[in-house]
């Protein structure tokens, strides 16, 4: 209105002064006519913008081209271009432009025309329409809005050339510098926008989420937690950022942030996190025992896969379950088409990162025209360590899909040989996901050993978990915190056992350290782990494990303890304590000819004859257990021609008869192996009860090092 009255004014302002210099007796009846038509020409403006409040498009449109038609007015053609733009067609956006453009002409101070005319260029006219926000700058360095959309423009093509190349002759050549500049003006636009509006919504994730492209994800945490400062109940807020805290592996606060998003997301969202695309990445034949799926089940089957793929039980979140988390909001931000209605993770990229997580590379092949008038479509290379997937967007809708061969006659083709559609339905089958834990801290190694012998307590093992502490020469401080645990669960991963304690020592301590472990015999799952405060340093080591069942009345014996002494006194704090007996045991089944080698074992069970006495007989076995190394018992064999039993220059058997009071002793003695060459040794030993014939035998396998 306030631009249609000015026009009026100075229509009327010109008549006047026309009238003044060259028709100064200028009729009243002339005056009232000049009035009566610019009356006329408001009139049919408001009456199109009445008509467009009552939807009436039709006669919305009709007014406003007979206003431009008559008046010419920048309002009118403003009107128009929207009603057109609406109409989503071809033509229809060409007369939007076009009409957009002359009021922005018309009225070049008028910031609502240009960004009006900014905007409907970005699609198919981006140089100009980058153009007319600057001009926007130009007119007013306040605007935000401009800022963000060239921000945005310009992170939009970093996206696309990323990692890209172009073929020229044959040669692919590399875009990334292009890449890198659009980053630098894109983040300048972006910090622009935030000079003038810092809590900026828009901006804050746009740039958040160019950070995370451009693997600078640490920079985009402090403007996030701004957001979350001032807008506590937006899930996208909470969900980038969680993806960002994983990204640079903080993962206690990851684990915070996914949890508030997931509280802040409807029924649908939430379960496509949590259960949909869970159900990708796992073995179909291990899905659902029954044909039948409710979600009873489906929960409870999910659950127990989480509890089986949780890599480190002493931390209060599950590291598995953020990568899933993190897979999945990673895959909704970059490969989602709206346009189709395809959320991120049920694309062919989405569901790869899903399964997969995301590629160690990945390389965007542009499009170009080939031979025979052939168009190589756009296509992407991922590599992975075991493996590579191809994926092309034929179709240029933005949905790239698995690579298959292109036909004879088919005039758009992938860049990139073979069929990695059936090759990808084939991994899912076979090897449905992949997951290398990550953690906050290094990955420490810990040598470690767990020994089984009967316990006291009946129906019951004692296991001895005997480990050293992780090297430290690297911490700046003189003790070291450690926070260990070991648990036991059965095959349906229902806790058996638990042990979670705390343990300060030395920098320099080297020493062994025990753990005495009661449990009732079980087959399950095992895991042994630590924790370093200084540095969230983590061990953990998981697998299948069986707790043995020692028989009650039955011949049986202990595993074979490999040890480096075995003394009646306790001599050091590397020894521990077995029924009044110190073992100093090798964690490691690696010796040298130099280092002492002692054997420790158990035998239970033994029947007595009428004078109370056990008789049975021990046989040690040493045999070649690689194929390769066979000169080792040779050179022994020549030297031990005095003892009986002997079958092969591959095995050697020495047999001892022994008589005891005791129907469960503890055995143990020395092993010379000097005359050994190194190689690979199994260590078999036999025990006989001479009173009942029952045989029990026990090995290890030991590697001699030269």
């Amino acid at each position: 209105m306030d631009t249609i009255r000015s026009n009026i004014l100075r229509k009327v302002f010109t008549g006047l002064l026309f009238i003044t210099l060259s028709f100064p007796v200028y009729s009243v009846n002339n005056w009232k006519n000049i009035l009566q038509d610019e009356k006329q020409n408001t009139e049919l403006y408001k009456k199109g913008l009445q008509a467009l409040n009552n939807k009436d498009t039709i006669n919305a449109e009709k007014y406003f081209k007979e206003s431009v038609s008559r008046n010419g007015d920048a309002a009118s053609y403003y009107e128009l271009a929207k009603i057109y733009l609406v109409r989503n067609t071809y033509l229809s956006r060409n007369i939007a432009y076009e009409y957009f453009r002359k009021a922005a002409l018309l009225e070049p101070e008028n910031l609502e025309y240009r960004y009006a005319f900014a905007s409907l260029m970005k699609s198919f006219a981006r140089r100009s329409s980058m153009k007319e926000y600057k001009n926007i700058l130009s007119l007013d360095s306040n605007q935000t809005n401009a800022y963000l959309n060239l921000g945005e423009m310009k992170a939009k093509d970093f996206n696309e050339f990323n990692r890209s190349v172009r073929s020229e002759n044959g040669v692919y050549m590399s875009m990334q510098e292009s890449a890198n500049k659009d980053f630098v003006e894109s983040e300048k636009y972006f910090l622009s926008a935030l000079s003038k509006d810092t809590l900026n919504y828009d901006t804050i994730m746009k740039l958040s989420l160019l950070y995370e492209r451009a693997n600078k994800p640490q920079k985009g945490i402090p403007l996030l937690n701004r957001l979350v400062r001032n807008n506590k109940d937006d899930k996208n807020v909470h969900l980038l950022l969680g993806l960002l805290y994983y990204k640079t592996s903080q993962l206690q606060q990851s684990h915070n942030e996914y949890k508030i998003a997931l509280e802040l997301m409807d029924k649908l969202e939430k379960l496509d996190f949590t259960r949909y695309s869970v159900l990708l990445t796992l073995n179909q034949s291990d899905l659902f025992e029954n044909s039948f799926i409710d979600e009873e089940n489906a929960e409870q089957i999910i659950n127990s896969f989480w509890k089986a793929s949780d890599p480190l039980y002493l931390t209060d979140y599950n590291e598995r379950l953020l990568e899933h988390y993190s897979r999945v909001a990673y895959a909704n931000l970059n490969f989602s088409v709206p346009s189709l209605g395809l959320a991120g993770w049920s694309t062919d990229m989405g569901e790869t990162v899903v399964r997969y997580g995301e590629p160690l590379n990945r390389i965007r092949i542009r499009p170009a025209i080939g031979a025979g008038g052939t168009v190589s479509v756009k296509t992407e290379l991922w590599y992975y360590e075991n493996m590579n997937v191809a994926f092309t967007d034929m179709f240029s809708n933005g949905n790239y899909q698995y690579v298959w061969p292109a036909g004879e006659k088919d005039k758009l083709v992938p860049q990139i040989p073979g069929n990695y559609l059936d090759f990808m339905n084939d991994l899912k089958r076979t090897n449905p996901t992949f997951y290398k834990p990550k953690y906050e801290g290094p990955t420490l190694s810990v040598p470690y050993l767990i020994a089984q012998f009967k316990s006291a307590r009946r129906n019951y093992s004692d296991l001895f978990l005997n480990y050293f502490f992780p090297e430290a020469s690297n911490i700046n401080t003189d003790s070291v915190n450690y926070k260990i645990g070991f648990f036991f669960f059965d095959k349906r991963f229902t806790e058996k056992f638990k042990s979670v304690f705390n343990l300060k020592t030395i920098k320099s301590n080297k020493s062994l350290q025990s753990m005495l472990i009661s449990l009732q015999p079980d087959s399950g799952y095992a895991a042994f782990e630590l924790i370093r405060d200084v540095d969230k340093g983590t061990f953990s080591s998981h697998g299948n494990f069986t707790v043995k069942k020692f028989s009650n009345t039955r011949l049986d014996i202990s595993d074979l303890l490999i040890a480096g002494d075995v003394s009646l006194d306790k001599k050091g704090e590397e020894y521990f304590n077995r029924n009044e007996i110190y073992i100093k045991p090798y964690i490691q089944n690696e010796f040298t000819k130099q280092e002492p080698i002692y054997l420790y074992y158990e035998i239970y069970n033994l029947e007595k004859d009428n004078q109370g006495l056990t008789d049975f007989e021990q046989s040690l076995v040493i045999s070649d257990y690689s194929t390769e190394q066979k000169s080792g018992l040779s050179k022994f064999f020549s030297s031990i021609t005095n003892f009986l039993g002997i079958t092969s220059e591959q095995k050697i058997t020495l047999k001892s008869n022994y008589k005891t009071l005791e129907t469960n002793p503890q055995i143990y003695f020395q092993l010379d192996l000097n005359n050994f060459d190194a190689g690979e040794y199994q260590i078999k030993i036999v025990i006989k009860d001479n009173l009942n014939g029952s045989e029990k035998e026990v090995d290890r396998i030991i590697k001699l090092l030269k």
